[in-house]
């Protein structure tokens, strides 16, 4: 078969698709009706991850599974566009890990709300002036983002989602390398980058500043500058990228966690959050893990809190990786829990994210 017959080919099927997206755009829209009659959220992740994996077990291998989860990401996004476009708050300004994070979860059709300092995107949404936040809540070279981590405590939102977004810091200028006197960057980006910058660009003045987004913004306009930033912040203010993925670490992502007053149903693929106050006394925590041990649970992530209602006395911040609350088993162990601790607060049940 020559080329132009097989182009011609995906020509044809590109219009097929086409006509079959606008057909479940209009399909969507009048899912987004009933959900408004019934007062349902737009959001439904449970939803979106049943479609997900009944796709990733149809895939017959031509696509890889990341590519699929991908595509479809951007479908649920557009679908819940035309049902009702998502306010979003996220921590600003634009072009931030943050913003992106947003974008790969909401797409590009949700508002997007730049918010400074991050905790207060909490009271952006119990304002009801927007409708989900994301919050960085632990970064895996640095650890628990642990003002947000506080900030769980004294809020009615529930989990929603989660989102790992890949670190990815990029030299971005309107010179060329030999030509650059000054960089600009946060002081993590800078530490995140020390190995490149040393080899590359040791004689060059670094300048710290309040975010990477406040860099590129700088570096669009300065002569002979540059910053280390993001590739959204490289679109956002125009400056292109001259050297590509210049971090220290391949492997540095920040979790991000949506938050909203929205309770999610059971994807068969789910994540529990909890705050837990043991009681005083020895062997406290040692019985809380019998619990989960007996049920058939473990923590995938646990940090403690000082309480601030006695000295010495702690709170603690639970995952458990393998269970939704409406399964008997996690809700059976928390319920456990409830007699063993002085107190328990459940922050949600949601599809876990793609690492």
């Amino acid at each position: 078969m020559k080329l132009k017959e097989l182009r011609d080919r995906i020509n044809s099927i590109d219009d097929q698709l086409l006509k079959l997206l606008q057909e479940r755009a209009e399909i969507s829209k009048k899912v987004g009706s009933l959900k408004a009659d019934t007062g349902a959220g737009i959001y439904v992740p449970q939803r979106e991850y049943e479609i997900l994996n009944r796709l990733k077990m149809q895939n017959r291998g031509i696509y890889p599974e990341d590519a699929i989860e991908k595509i479809w990401n951007v479908i649920f996004a557009a679908s819940r566009a035309v049902q009702t476009p998502n306010r979003v708050a996220f921590l600003g300004p634009s072009g931030s890990f943050g913003h992106t994070a947003s974008l790969s979860f909401f797409g590009p059709s949700a508002e997007m709300i730049p918010i400074t300092p991050q905790i207060d995107i909490f009271t952006e949404v119990e304002t009801e002036r927007a409708n989900f936040g994301v919050v960085a809540i632990e970064n895996s070279v640095y650890g628990t983002v642990r003002d947000v981590l506080e900030r769980f405590q004294h809020t009615s939102l529930n989990i929603c989602a989660e989102i790992y977004q890949p670190i990815r810091h990029h030299l971005i200028s309107k010179s060329s390398l030999p030509e650059i006197q000054r960089v600009y960057s946060h002081s993590q980006s800078f530490a995140q980058c020390r190995l490149w910058l040393n080899r590359y660009m040791k004689s060059v003045e670094q300048v710290e500043v309040v975010s990477t987004s406040d860099a590129a913004q700088r570096a669009a306009d300065e002569p002979n500058t540059a910053a280390i930033a993001s590739k959204l912040a490289s679109e956002i203010y125009e400056v292109p990228v001259i050297a590509e993925s210049i971090m220290d670490e391949p492997n540095n992502t920040t979790r991000f966690l949506v938050v909203g007053d929205q309770i999610v149903g059971k994807s068969g693929y789910d994540c529990t959050s909890f705050f837990f106050a043991i009681k005083d006394k020895v062997g406290a925590l040692y019985e809380i893990l019998g619990v989960l041990k007996n049920h058939q649970l473990s923590f995938s992530y646990l940090e403690s809190l000082p309480s601030r209602t006695k000295p010495w006395e702690y709170i603690f911040f639970a995952d458990i990786d393998d269970g939704h609350i409406d399964d008997d088993n996690v809700h059976s162990a928390l319920e456990q829990l409830e007699g063993l601790c002085r107190d328990v607060k459940i922050l949600g049940s949601y599809p876990r994210g793609t690492k």
